[in-house]
């Protein structure tokens, strides 16, 4: 039985996130909070590629999420620089429901409510799930393009510095530290994050098709350790620390994309036998990674997958 590839709990696709999820699998299946890619448009080429595999919501399950949105966008720019009274919201309203409307929030901050949330009538867990991943998105974008500001700073002070010490390039030690300076942003609401993005998911037809199984990949190692924390008995299928892999480039990427998903299968199906390891790069690729593969029980965890099966596999990819 193969094994579809699922991206979670994001959906924002950073560049960082992409190179990470394309080193390891030839495609993957992405579940965007929008009914196209016209407002990410460095995710086409993939997409026209096959490389990615958007699976898209319909205008009239989008249509009332567009609108509170934008509603909470007019709220935000009414109120930008009054940082007090949002710190203030959020402590009660950690994430957005239906009353996040510009009056409701504006009549909570002057004290006329009491604070708890009231749902509009006809409101749905999906149309809750999908603003909050909304607004994820917008945030997960936003600190992407401030963290890549940041890069571009260092780097030309790293630039400078080395050409006022008469260095051709950065110290070692320098472009060692950049690998790991962007941060995780699945650190921030990781529960949330992961219980909005399966109430969206278990929408689609892709979960409920019996000729294939789903294997969810993330690259956000706060999400594997919280789905750890809440889930007992894990079978810990795969642990590789450090292994060499192949660039964006390289012509063995493919061959080896190959066999490190056959390599996936048989750990997921309990296969014994570890004679045949993962092949490491043996090229000029100098790019390492790590690989954790742990099956977790369904009924440890099903109130986020919500499935049956006997054990859900999920892998967690980073580059070193």
């Amino acid at each position: 039985m193969t094994h579809k590839i699922f991206f979670f709990p994001f959906t924002h696709i950073s560049q960082d996130q992409l190179n990470t999820i394309l080193t390891f699998f030839p495609s993957f299946h992405y579940l965007p909070v929008a009914g196209d890619l016209k407002q990410d448009p460095q995710l086409q080429k993939p997409v026209e590629q096959g490389k990615i595999l958007p699976l898209f919501f319909s205008s009239k399950a989008l249509l009332p999420v567009e609108l509170k949105f934008e509603e909470y966008l007019a709220w935000a720019r009414i109120h930008k620089g009054n940082e007090h009274n949002l710190k203030s919201l959020l402590k009660d309203n950690p994430y957005f429901t239906s009353d996040t409307n510009v009056t409701a929030i504006k009549s909570q901050i002057k004290g006329i409510k009491n604070g708890s949330r009231m749902a509009l009538p006809g409101e749905s867990p999906l149309e809750r799930a999908l603003l909050f991943l909304k607004m994820a998105q917008l945030c997960d974008k936003q600190n992407e393009s401030i963290d890549l500001e940041l890069k571009n700073l260092d780097k030309t002070r790293d630039k400078l510095v080395s050409t006022l010490r008469g260095l051709e390039s950065p110290p070692i030690e320098v472009e060692n530290k950049k690998k790991g300076m962007f941060k995780d942003p699945g650190a921030m609401m990781t529960r949330e994050r992961i219980n909005a993005w399966f109430v969206c998911m278990a929408q689609k037809e892709e979960l409920k098709k019996e000729e294939s199984r789903p294997l969810f990949i993330t690259t956000s190692e706060a999400v594997f350790k919280e789905l750890e924390s809440n889930c007992k008995d894990v079978v810990n299928a795969l642990d590789i620390d450090k292994i060499k892999v192949h660039e964006n480039e390289c012509e063995n990427k493919t061959e080896w994309q190959h066999h490190f998903y056959q390599y996936l299968m048989g750990a997921i199906q309990g296969d014994g036998n570890r004679k045949n390891q993962v092949q490491s790069a043996t090229d000029k690729c100098s790019v390492s990674g790590q690989i954790k593969l742990h099956l977790f029980p369904g009924n440890g965890i099903n109130k986020c997958f919500n499935m049956s099966d006997k054990h859900i596999p999920v892998c967690l990819i980073k580059l070193k």
